[in-house]
């Protein structure tokens, strides 16, 4: 019976383990070339679902379809070189949002108009792709990569827990969100400027709107 046993065993290892592989190298394929960002906007997508919040919920949504898309290659056509804008341009239109956001009631159709603008914008702004010779991924930047990925989940999952623990306890303060945390604030409309500023330099430093090309100064 043990000489039966030890074989059959084995056996049922190996398989197992060749199972495992061959399932490992699938997922792997599939999933090369994913965006590191779209595993994260789509849990953020049913987050917002779950929520109610409808609104984020969609644009969550239409933003992990694009990255989907892009990833499969399904947009016809070449994208284009990532845009350079001048400072003066970008600064411009920060100074404009915060006028309207200053002299406007938070949640008017002036404040909602100037954030959709801004939203397209800056979807203009990060759809691109390098074109040309690029440096090979060095294992600090693929680490780089999945450690931000893995922080922006950790964020992710905490204001779900957060949501739940305040829906199921009624109480939003011992573990608040971040957006009890900063409604608040935003109530004043000068504090409304400065999240704006740091928020819209934010996105510019990320998307290297002012980096310097190969050969050339940044405009």
């Amino acid at each position: 019976m043990k000489f039966i046993r030890g074989p059959s065993g084995r056996f049922l290892c190996c398989v197992t383990l060749r199972a495992l592989f061959a399932t490992v190298y699938l997922v792997k394929r599939l999933l090369a070339g994913i965006n590191p960002w779209l595993p994260v906007f789509a849990f953020v997508t049913v987050f917002h679902i779950t929520r109610g919040a409808t609104s984020d919920a969609v644009f969550f949504a239409l933003a992990t379809c694009l990255m989907i898309a892009d990833w499969k290659r399904l947009i016809p056509g070449r994208m284009p070189e990532r845009r350079n804008l001048g400072k003066v341009l970008v600064w411009s239109v920060i100074v404009g949002a915060s006028l309207v956001l200053y002299a406007t009631n938070r949640g008017s159709w002036p404040n909602i108009v100037v954030l959709l603008v801004i939203l397209f914008f800056a979807l203009w702004l990060a759809y691109y792709r390098d074109h040309g010779p690029k440096p090979s991924l060095t294992k600090t930047m693929n680490r780089t990569k999945w450690v931000w990925m893995t922080l922006a989940l950790a964020m992710a999952v905490s204001e779900l827990f957060a949501y739940i623990f305040a829906n199921v306890n009624q109480d939003d303060h011992t573990f608040p969100t971040i957006s009890v945390l900063v409604s608040p604030l935003l109530l004043n409309p000068v504090a409304r400027i400065i999240f704006l500023t740091l928020w819209s330099l934010i996105g510019v430093g990320l998307l290297g709107v002012w980096r310097k090309k190969p050969g050339g100064a940044a405009k």
